[in-house]
């Protein structure tokens, strides 16, 4: 089925200078989060054996989860102007959060032709309407995010891709998928076997186990993209949440808090979103304030929902001409 999507109103020679990609944006977003992984882990080490290991390894594992963004800025291709690089990236931290870069790369370019279209976007989690059972078990707690991606690298690592892998991944691709789970699950093995050689938890503490520590916080990140919106409308306005958070998360998330914009424009790379921000302002709705005020979004909906099934965040549109 085709659909007509929305499509803001935007100069083409400034949407070309956004669209613009360089190496150094990338490297400085990635050095940010790096720091931050290397300082948290650090201090997760030191404080194994006392009381301190719970908040260190919860920390870590929610900065750890923000690999999350750097694999999906660059399943896009646009984090990078080098290919190379950008692959080379993709594939580092793919593995951190067990989502091979093929896999990824084509389920969520199946999100962005059919986002919120229920049965025709594969990262729906939740239909409306919601239940608070559902938004908790389902989403907050993140498990199902990771037993999807987890069950989707393990089942192409021995030839037999699951059903969304199966329809988002071409022919011509597959091939590639699976040598690149298999490369994956023989890693992971190899860290497993580092453990038990060294009888030591550490390396697996460390290198795998921080993507569930880090759960809670991936799960309150992800739903604030599209949870409590509404579903089967083609207008990003409509179905995604642009939010103004502190620079801090903002340089963490590379960005993604301009999520609209991203959506109507995924070709303009993550540093240019704040500037397109800008430039589509006057045709978009106004933006949620912080993660806490999208949640508080999600919580309101969720309650109507129990009354009024129909029910979604509202979002006041400005008087606009559609492309």
């Amino acid at each position: 089925m085709t659909h007509h999507w929305y499509r803001c109103e935007i100069d083409r020679a400034l949407l070309k200078s956004l669209s613009r990609r360089t190496n150094w944006h990338g490297l400085v977003y990635l050095l940010y989060f790096v720091l931050l992984l290397v300082i948290s882990g650090a201090w997760a080490v030191q404080s194994l054996g006392t009381p301190w290991s719970i908040p260190a390894f919860l920390i870590y594992g929610g900065i750890w989860v923000f690999a999350t963004s750097v694999v999906h800025e660059t399943s896009h291709g646009t984090a990078f102007r080098s290919r190379a690089l950008n692959e080379a990236v993709l594939f580092i931290s793919g593995f951190m959060v067990q989502q091979t870069p093929s896999l990824l790369r084509y389920v969520h370019a199946r999100h962005h032709s059919h986002t919120a279209l229920v049965g025709e976007d594969p990262e729906i989690i939740l239909t409306n309407p919601m239940t608070w059972r559902d938004f908790i078990i389902k989403e907050l707690i993140d498990l199902g995010s990771i037993w999807y991606f987890v069950k989707a690298t393990a089942a192409l690592a021995i030839g037999r891709p699951t059903r969304d892998a199966a329809d988002c991944i071409p022919a011509q691709g597959m091939l590639r998928a699976v040598i690149e789970a298999q490369v994956y699950m023989l890693a992971y093995l190899g860290i497993i076997l580092w453990s038990l050689t060294t009888q030591s938890w550490l390396p697996v503490l460390m290198l795998i186990l921080p993507r569930l520590f880090g759960a809670p916080t991936h799960g309150v990140i992800l739903a604030t993209q599209h949870f409590g919106m509404a579903q089967d409308i083609p207008d990003h306005r409509q179905t995604t949440r642009t939010m103004h958070v502190n620079p801090a998360l903002r340089l963490l998330y590379w960005n993604m808090n301009y999520h609209v914009e991203h959506h109507i424009f995924p070709q303009v790379p993550f540093h240019a979103l704040p500037a397109l921000h800008k430039a589509v302002a006057d045709q978009c709705p106004p933006p949620t304030r912080g993660v806490f005020g999208a949640m508080v979004e999600i919580a309101t909906t969720i309650n109507r929902q129990r009354l009024d099934p129909g029910y979604t965040t509202p979002r006041p549109l400005p008087h606009t001409v559609s492309n």
